[in-house]
């Protein structure tokens, strides 16, 4: 385990850590999904509206292009033609992109190291039920050593008995 890993006792995960757990889950993952790319859209409408408003004629056309933008899919119908826009284009792209990448890689990261402790849990469990079955082998082994020698005690002290 690393330094910076949140299993470790005395160490705090960070907010990126502390937030991709939070996304992991099953519903978070679509409803954060969701509102970050609508919230990313609504900026990113609002913004190219105002920088670039001959060929975004409302705030609603920029969120639609926006949308297509940040979610990749850039259907072309409407193209920032500014300079401005098309810096503003190419930040929505640029975030876009690296949002689903590093959710993917979060989420990824996230279901591998919950794989991993599962694994370790049904690995330690299982040992503990080796060892147990072990112990218990041990026991009847043992109880079985001491029944032999009870009986060869007995034995012995027939035959002793009976010898002059």
């Amino acid at each position: 385990m690393t330094e910076r890993d949140p299993r470790r006792r005395n160490v705090r995960p960070s907010l990126v850590e502390r937030r991709v757990e939070r996304i992991t889950r099953a519903r978070s993952v679509t409803v954060g999904l969701a509102l970050t790319f609508v919230a990313m859209a609504v900026v990113g409408g609002v913004v190219i509206r105002f920088t670039d408003p001959h060929n975004f004629s409302s705030v609603g056309l920029g969120i639609w292009w926006a949308l297509q933008t940040v979610t990749t899919v850039g259907y072309g119908d409407v193209v920032p033609t500014t300079h401005a826009g098309r810096v503003v284009g190419g930040v929505e792209m640029v975030v876009g992109v690296a949002f689903i990448a590093f959710v993917t890689a979060g989420v990824t990261s996230a279901v591998i190291q919950r794989g991993e402790a599962e694994a370790q849990e049904a690995d330690r469990i299982r040992d503990e039920q080796n060892t147990q079955r072990i112990i218990d082998s041990l026991t009847q082994t043992g109880e079985a050593l001491t029944e032999v020698n009870t009986r060869l005690d007995h034995i012995e002290a027939k035959i002793g008995a009976s010898t002059p």
